[in-house]
């Protein structure tokens, strides 16, 4: 009589074999894409981080007395090459001056971990004309 319920308790656990295998390799590709998730998000990160950068600098450059926004654009780009090198791909900077309010955006793209996707970088900042009185 045991024999028979032994016999029916293997052929259920023989049942599920091989199903350890397939769940390791389904959480281990759930946590390959996190981490390629995860690098994604940093590298963005960090391209919106030099955008911001060149941007604040190019403002407080076009914004002083005698600035233009030649001098904000040119000091952006010099920023871009020097020291937020490769993290934002095709950069663009727009430097607008007015009497009372310089504009500098900076648009590019972040750098691609993910095969297709190249996440935008838009960065605007704002600052007023130094003006002495």
């Amino acid at each position: 009589m045991n024999t028979g319920r032994n016999t029916g308790r293997r052929r259920r656990l023989s049942g599920d074999r091989g199903a350890v295998t397939v769940e390791v390799a389904g959480y281990t590709l759930l946590m390959l894409l996190a981490l390629l998730i995860g690098v994604q998000a940093v590298t963005w990160g960090l391209a919106a981080l030099g955008a911001r950068y060149t941007a604040n600098h190019a403002a407080q450059q076009a914004r002083v007395h005698g600035g233009t926004a030649a001098d904000g654009k040119a000091d952006a780009n010099t920023i871009l090459a020097s020291t937020v090198g490769t993290a934002l791909n095709d950069p663009y900077v727009d430097v607008n001056r007015s009497a009372t309010e310089v504009t500098v955006t900076v648009r590019g793209t972040a750098t691609s971990i993910i095969p297709g996707f190249h996440p935008p970088v838009t960065v605007t900042v704002h600052a007023p004309v130094e003006r002495i009185n």
